[in-house]
């Protein structure tokens, strides 16, 4: 399986998570110039965008481990352009790490 396929499997799979736990999912790759989200969604009043890492040999933390800041930095850059046309009062970025030890949501990641 390519890259790019993985991705997208992990994207499915923490979106029936987050579905699973009452987070409506809103939009999916959410793209602009300069970063993407992988998925947005609402968390009753609060918008909630996710950054995914799927790692199915991989070992717990190491998902997270690879959200460094400038990964972060994009995110927060593509989130304020997606405010800019979807207002929201609250805000919450979020972790989803899907890996040989099973899903862990971080929420409030950074």
């Amino acid at each position: 399986m390519n890259v790019f396929k993985k991705g997208l499997l992990g994207e499915w799979r923490a979106a029936w998570y987050l579905r699973f736990r009452g987070i409506k999912i809103l939009e999916k790759r959410y793209r602009t110039a300069h970063g993407e989200i992988d998925l947005i969604g609402r968390d009753g009043k609060t918008t909630v965008f996710v950054e995914v890492k799927y790692r199915p040999r991989g070992k717990m933390g190491e998902g997270f481990d690879a959200v460094n800041a400038r990964k972060r930095g994009h995110i927060r850059y593509a989130a304020a352009l997606y405010l800019q046309k979807h207002p929201a009062e609250d805000v919450r970025f979020d972790v989803v790490e899907i890996s040989s030890g099973g899903v862990r949501h971080l929420k409030n990641a950074f």
